[in-house]
């Protein structure tokens, strides 16, 4: 070994003995990503939403630990209220054409009680309310509204 190369080897040894044995054993913080943000802002929520025609009561420390819907779920009503929010702002009919359709899939098909469909369409709108500002910013351009039409669940 050169000598360069012992040095180089020494001083990298000397600097991880020196860091701290608690900054060693951390395990690096774990990415939450946007649709776990908002289906936790939606949790945090749930009061104000509808279950039937009552309010919901808060979310548990159980719903928190484990939602009433799965992550892909919430991945799946996250991208919903996205294309909600271009279809709106491209002033397609995003109710009729991805809003109802989203929430009776929820509903019909997958059989979801009051309280999961509360959640459900509160994640939706929690995701087209944080991205109104960004998405008004731009031109809803012809291909946009195009692209966006095709991603819209029903014709």
């Amino acid at each position: 070994m050169k000598r360069w190369q012992l040095v180089l080897t020494h001083a990298i040894v000397a600097a991880a003995l020196a860091v701290p044995r608690p900054v060693l054993a951390q395990a690096p913080a774990a990415r939450v990503e946007p649709h776990q943000q908002f289906l936790l802002l939606a949790l945090d929520n749930y009061a104000k939403a509808r279950c039937g025609k009552e309010l919901c009561a808060p979310a548990t420390a159980a719903e928190r630990a484990n939602p009433p819907i799965t992550d892909e779920q919430a991945r799946a009503i996250v991208t919903a209220g996205t294309i909600s929010i271009m279809a709106e702002h491209c002033q397609l009919d995003w109710e009729r054409r991805n809003f109802i359709p989203l929430m009776r899939h929820h509903r019909e098909t997958l059989k979801m009680t009051e309280r999961q469909m509360a959640l459900v369409g509160l994640l939706h709108g929690i995701t087209m309310g944080a991205l109104a500002e960004t998405v008004r910013k731009s031109v809803c351009t012809p291909e946009a509204k195009v692209a966006t039409e095709k991603r819209l669940l029903a014709p």
